[in-house]
């Protein structure tokens, strides 16, 4: 048999018994505790006494009530003539009673099963099973019917008793079911009073950690009171022995703000979750795994509490009879206790909502590939290509998923797949060429829109003295209040505790917008050199590069994602043009770039206008045949250089394309059949005189 869990356990069972059948008419005389169980089960039945068996169980880690309850089952087993062998007392210790599965539990029912024991001892019938009709269900099918004996001692419920066992059963079974429910009302009132004062209430997120406050009241264990505060990197101590944990303690808040950055930007939540757990990142302190779980951390992505709006009660546990186990339902904002603290802020609202909304198109989104894969930058930019006929999304598609179509696929009337990687690689050397050609543009106009533009700082500045002097005042009027609780009756002490809470609420309302307009402030007075400018050009020039050539790393990838959907306006319009008498379709892409708003964003200026020329840049996301390629050259030679048909031939022959006046004829009218206009009329050799052979 297995070992009982409480030390010396066994020695005082048979103390408790042997002390309890002194006081009955059993004779002890020949019983021998160190007997081998078959004696001391041979010498009970010799007696005239049954064999019982003892369950004991509590839920919480604080509670030890195993001996109790067990020396109470042994006493009252001796006085009705049971003999309980401590073999077969089974215990089961920190165990929620929903559990079905359980050592002792398990114990029990195979002792009873095998008729090593025909009697079953519990300090109570809740002891069995949170739910009263589970532990109803399994003295009937597993007790009475198989012809055993069950009691509950402190109860006083024996199935011996056929005609009042059910109803005293099912009678406790409400008591006990109203009590639980009573008392879990008044905890939860006593923690809603205690969460309302900023005090620490329960388990805290990732992220925060106890602040031990010494003046205030203490708990009721005696413990002292705690608020939460950002879990951020102490300043390291002037100790030198101390400088090495310190350097490699964490900063949890910022890898929240960091996760937050990289999930927004395009990055799997499994990829997240894996770097999160490679990085060191912390677990929920009531983690059983001692890691951060995928769920815990889909969960952490989701939590409101970091941008300082902290809730209690906003779920409530509840059995589920048709599931077997209990869980937890969302309650109406009437019976959740909030409030809002800048000071426990780690997210802003706006990257808090971007990650939710990311969150919302995964929920339902499709599985990822079993294999690991390194991504690239075509492998995460399919979506932010569209069909310029159905204005569909692009999809993944052909061997491999190497290609990419329409959403319609066969019902799109322009449907052609593209490969992907060929059709970023051409947007991206065309994003270069453009940040090259208008750097300059680009640097004077945020460097002179900063010169300029400060409008609306002197405004800033007032509002913020104005809401500093507001915080003062609310803060003072708070601490009178204080002063005043607690005298006269209780509706003035509820009156006056209404007024702080109202109080409380418009001081954190306050305090977050004198955050935000902080920093608006910040954002309009920050320096940004034309060196920046060109810093960050050459960062976006250097991502798109590398991205192009697949050579950025699984991490730097969602940021150059990120450069790309910013630098082309957030979609990639694809017209498919189908010839006559041909197979291969032309594919162009058309977007209008956003390079002025990209490096704004980039450097934090929001004073610079963000609004650009709709220029519209086209560039071939398929290479295309040869005179469509030199269309757009021809144009320019005979339009706007004003070359005749010869001389054009001429200058790309200099270039190296072996073609006569008469194509270049033809490229000049298939240039404007791709543009759908008509071939103007240009006078003879386009008004050159004609050159004497």
């Amino acid at each position: 048999m297995r070992a009982l869990p409480v030390k010396n356990l066994p020695a005082k069972v048979h103390e408790w018994w042997r002390e309890a059948a002194e006081k009955t008419d059993i004779d002890l005389s020949g019983f021998d505790p160190a007997a081998p169980l078959d004696e001391r089960i041979a010498w009970a039945l010799g007696q005239g006494l049954d064999i019982g068996t003892i369950y004991s169980r509590f839920s919480s880690k604080r509670q030890h009530s195993t001996p109790d309850q067990v020396r109470t089952s042994v006493q009252h087993a001796a006085a009705k003539g049971i003999y309980c062998p401590p073999e077969f007392v089974c215990v089961d210790e920190a165990q929620r009673g929903y559990r079905a599965r359980r050592e002792g539990l398990d114990r029990m029912l195979m002792i009873l099963k095998n008729r090593y024991a025909t009697v079953l001892l519990v300090f109570k019938a809740s002891r069995l099973y949170r739910q009263a009709f589970k532990g109803y269900q399994l003295i009937q099918q597993e007790v009475v019917e198989e012809g055993l004996r069950a009691i509950s001692v402190t109860q006083g419920i024996d199935t011996a008793d056929t005609k009042a066992w059910r109803m005293l059963f099912q009678v406790h079974g409400i008591v006990d079911d109203m009590v639980i429910e009573a008392t879990a009302d008044h905890v939860r009132a006593g923690l809603k009073g205690l969460f309302a004062r900023g005090y620490t209430v329960g388990a805290l997120p990732v992220g925060y950690r106890r602040k031990e406050l010494p003046d205030a009241p203490v708990t009721n264990r005696g413990l002292t009171r705690t608020v939460p505060e950002v879990d951020r990197k102490l300043p390291e101590e002037p100790d030198e022995s101390s400088s090495q944990d310190s350097d490699d303690t964490p900063d949890v808040a910022e890898m929240i703000v960091e996760h937050y950055e990289l999930i927004r930007d395009g990055m799997p939540i499994k990829q997240g979750w894996r770097k999160w757990v490679a990085d060191g990142g912390p677990a929920d302190p009531r983690s059983t795994k001692g890691y951060m779980t995928y769920n815990a951390y889909r969960r952490m992505l989701s939590r409101i509490a970091y941008t300082g709006r902290w809730e209690f009660g906003r779920k409530r546990n509840e059995f589920s009879t048709k599931r077997d186990y209990s869980r937890q339902i969302e309650q109406p904002d009437s019976e959740v206790e909030s409030f809002l603290c800048e000071e426990l802020r780690i997210v802003d609202d706006e990257l808090f909502f971007a990650v939710q909304r990311r969150l919302a198109e995964l929920k339902q989104g499709p599985r990822g590939p079993k294999k690991d894969k390194v991504p690239h930058l075509w492998d995460l930019v399919v979506k932010l290509f569209c069909c310029a006929r159905c204005k569909e999304r692009f999809h993944q598609t052909g061997a491999g998923n190497k290609g990419m179509h329409c959403k319609n696929g066969d019902l799109c009337p322009c449907n052609s797949a593209v490969r992907r990687e060929e059709a970023v690689r051409a947007v991206c050397e065309k994003l270069c060429e453009l940040i090259q050609q208008d750097a300059a543009l680009i640097e004077r106009t945020i460097c002179r829109a900063q010169e300029i533009d400060t409008r609306g700082d002197d405004q800033l500045r007032g509002e913020i003295s104005t809401l500093e002097r507001k915080i003062a005042a609310l803060s003072n009027k708070i601490s009178d209040l204080y002063e005043l609780a607690g005298q006269g009756n209780d509706d003035d002490r509820k009156e006056v505790m209404a007024k702080v809470r109202a109080t409380q609420t418009e001081r954190s309302t306050a305090r977050h917008e004198l955050s935000r307009l902080r920093q608006a402030l910040a954002n309009t007075t920050a320096t940004v050199t034309p060196e920046i400018v060109r810093q960050t050009l050459a960062e976006f020039t250097t991502f798109l590069e590398n991205a192009a050539a697949g050579k950025l790393g699984p991490e730097a990838v969602y940021k150059a994602v990120a450069v790309f959907r910013a630098l082309v306006g957030g979609r990639v319009w694809v017209h498919i043009e189908r010839r006559a008498g041909r197979k291969r379709t032309n594919v162009r892409g058309v977007f209008h770039p956003y390079l002025i708003g990209a490096v704004r964003d980039a450097t934090g200026q929001s004073n610079v206008e963000s609004a650009e020329s709709p220029t519209e840049v086209s560039v071939w996301l398929r290479e295309p045949p040869l005179r469509d390629h030199l269309a757009p050259r021809v144009h320019h030679l005979i339009d706007v250089e004003g070359h005749s048909y010869r001389s054009a031939a001429k200058v790309l022959q200099a270039e190296g394309y072996n073609i006569n006046s008469g194509v270049i004829w033809q490229i000049y009218r298939r240039y404007y059949e791709m543009i759908g206009k008509p071939v103007p009329k240009r006078p003879y050799n386009n008004g050159n005189k004609r050159k004497s052979a």
